[in-house]
């Protein structure tokens, strides 16, 4: 089973919940206990597209329009929808969830704006590395740029537009006698074999120009021209699994790659490559984050590993927490760590990843990010929507 038809599923299996392992012929096969938790989450991802149809038309029967032909669906309200990510463009907050909804708050979290999108793809992820210049990715391939702080987007890239041409760009290196890349070529035409679908997970930019996404079976492009075009960074990875690349953060001038089979990727600046780094965890990591002391990449069932050294070497961590961790941040004003699972819990910790605590939540749901507000302050998002949140 490559893909699934409900686009909101694929962030909470294939990306999130599910454990993957290989069989002997490479292929991936799901373990009996990420079937179970998947099968909760058909029926929820269900739920939530068939309410968000239902109360945009009033009809389930209407004919299907590709989520990449139509725009997002002007809303009379925002709140409590599904919200995937939540940043910080300057002062203002930017939340992207399904249906290609993505919002803005001027004052706090306190209202939301609906900002204008040109997809319904859901979207999974998003950028600023400037007030005003911010990128959102998502499912069917998805790039979006705003200029606006958010207000506005506009379509850079998308699953059509990449198979065509990122594959080309392999293509004509193979023809003019480098077979080297011929693997990745091999695996561009395998990703995109079933349609535009796959999604982009992560995105991270440097600044205005400078800036990567990457998404399952080892997809990850890279601009240097804020997004204008995009090139295959396949052959610059050492990942010859095509592991699933899961987040991509800077972290105090490095570049980072949280993956699956407990592979974290730091770019070295010099050669132009991600360098993988292994930490002896089996399982997937979903997310990376730190600061100048430590690193924590965290994944199913509360685990967190950490490094002192700039993700040379890494040790496990016990946090309080159950659920698979699905965002992280670091509070500087405050020198402490934040998680937030699925499960609907909340943990934080000292400046160097440990010694956690668990936070108090009224009315938990399944967390999907979490942003620093300053003073103790944290924005979350999840399937209920945004909130704000006043740490102990």
């Amino acid at each position: 089973m490559r893909y699934f038809s409900n686009r909101f599923l694929i962030r909470f299996t294939d990306m999130v919940i599910f454990e993957k392992v290989l069989d002997a012929h490479g292929t991936r096969k799901w373990t009996g206990v990420a079937v179970a938790i998947a099968m909760a989450f058909v029926g929820l991802g269900n739920q939530v597209a068939t309410a968000s149809t239902a109360a945009s038309d009033g009809s389930t029967n209407r004919a299907f329009v590709d989520p990449l032909d139509a725009p997002a669906l002007m809303r009379t309200s925002v709140a409590g929808r599904p919200i995937m990510s939540v940043v910080g463009a300057g002062r203002r907050l930017v939340a992207a969830g399904m249906r290609g909804l993505i919002a803005i708050s001027d004052d706090g979290g306190k209202t939301w704006t609906q900002a204008s999108v040109p997809v319904q793809s859901d979207l999974l992820a998003l950028s600023f590395p400037t007030n005003l210049e911010g990128w959102a990715v998502g499912h069917d391939g998805v790039v979006l740029h705003s200029g606006d702080g958010g207000a506005t987007w506009s379509r850079q890239l998308d699953g059509r537009v990449a198979a065509r041409s990122l594959s080309a760009i392999y293509q004509q290196k193979v023809a003019a006698g480098d077979q080297s890349v011929q693997p990745y070529l091999d695996q561009l035409n395998l990703n995109y074999k079933s349609g535009p679908t796959l999604p982009f997970v992560s995105v991270a930019f440097e600044n205005a120009r400078m800036g990567f996404a990457v998404g399952s079976f080892g997809m990850i492009v890279a601009t240097e021209d804020g997004g204008k075009t995009w090139q295959p960074y396949l052959d610059r990875i050492d990942d010859p699994q095509f592991l699933h690349l899961n987040s991509i953060q800077y972290i105090e001038g490095n570049l980072y790659i949280a993956a699956e089979k407990g592979t974290v990727f730091k770019f070295d600046r010099q050669s132009g490559r991600f360098v993988a780094a292994t930490t002896g965890y089996p399982g997937s990591f979903f997310g990376i984050v730190g600061n100048a002391k430590v690193l924590l990449a965290y994944g199913l069932r509360g685990t967190v590993y950490r490094s002192t050294d700039s993700g040379t070497t890494w040790t496990p961590t016990n946090v309080p927490m159950h659920g698979a961790i699905t965002g992280a941040a670091y509070l500087p004003q405050r020198r402490a760590f934040v998680l937030v699972t699925s499960a609907g819990e909340i943990a934080t910790g000292d400046e160097m990843g440990d010694n956690f605590q668990s936070q108090v939540v009224g009315n938990p749901t399944v967390f999907t990010a979490v942003h620093d507000m300053g003073d103790s302050a944290v924005a979350l998002s999840g399937l209920d929507g945004t909130r704000i949140l006043a740490l102990h």
